[in-house]
């Protein structure tokens, strides 16, 4: 909680006329009031004495608000974290009550909402898309390794979401999966995922553990650092059918800490 003192210097830097906190740049009208870049942008008359504006910038003024925390953006959605400046972008792009993309079917689907939406829209738009169960028993279907496949998927389990990234790459010749939990940063380590792939009428099996991966990673850098499921397709061609089906299970668990 900030001080009475912080706050009286918080109150100074909000703008007269949008009544919001003012970031760099801060401009100045001819009596020497304050007014936020955006405001300035949009009228030509100070709120506060009818002046005009100057191009004189409140160096003394920025440099007060460089070190003040300020509330995210997302406030209203729910984010209570306060920070200063120089570190509001890093945690805009990690902000769990954000806007997100639908990182499936982007950029052919354009919708833009917030966490608690995310799962909805799959539901309503990408319905084959979405898995509901922490263990679900799967099939790739055509699985060829000559060929190309990338696809992403929903997971809704243990009253959490995940993204399940798969991708067949013929010319490396390797699968990946990678799963990533889609929410509050440093989460994704309470939980872990088992890819088990089996062939029907054999005892053959191939098992892979690992832990979910934070979002804010990028899945072209996971698969490449191997931090995932990465199997040769050379081997995985003994587990597919002659219908060309590869038949696997994918289960999701909360990790319990031993005291």
């Amino acid at each position: 909680m900030e001080s009475s003192e912080a706050l009286d210097v918080i109150n100074l830097l909000e703008c007269p006329s949008c009544h919001k906190m003012m970031t760099p740049p801060i401009f100045m009208c001819e009596k020497r009031h304050n007014v936020c870049a955006r405001c300035k942008g949009d009228m030509t008359m100070c709120p506060a004495c009818q002046n005009p504006f100057t191009d004189e910038r409140n160096g003394l003024a920025e440099r007060l608000a460089e070190q003040l925390p300020y509330a995210c953006p997302n406030v209203d959605k729910g984010c209570k974290e306060k920070l200063l400046l120089r570190k509001m972008a890093a945690h805009e792009v990690v902000c769990p009550q954000r806007l997100y993309h639908c990182v499936p079917c982007r950029p052919r689907c354009r919708w833009r909402g917030r966490r608690f939406q995310i799962l909805e829209h799959m539901k309503d738009e990408h319905k084959e898309l979405v898995w509901v169960k922490s263990y679900n028993s799967l099939v790739y279907e055509n699985f060829d390794i000559k060929t190309d496949y990338t696809c992403t998927h929903i997971l809704s389990c243990l009253k959490e979401i995940f993204w399940c990234h798969s991708r067949r790459d013929a010319n490396k010749g390797r699968l990946f999966e990678a799963i990533q939990y889609i929410g509050k940063k440093g989460k994704a380590e309470c939980f872990e995922y088992e890819f088990e792939f089996y062939c029907k009428g054999n005892n053959r099996t191939a098992v892979f553990r690992n832990k979910v991966q934070d979002e804010e990673n990028d899945v072209e850098k996971i698969y490449e650092s191997g931090d995932c499921l990465v199997l040769d397709l050379s081997v995985l061609k003994y587990f597919v059918n002659e219908k060309k089906q590869l038949f696997y299970n994918l289960k999701l668990e909360r990790i319990r800490y031993k005291n």
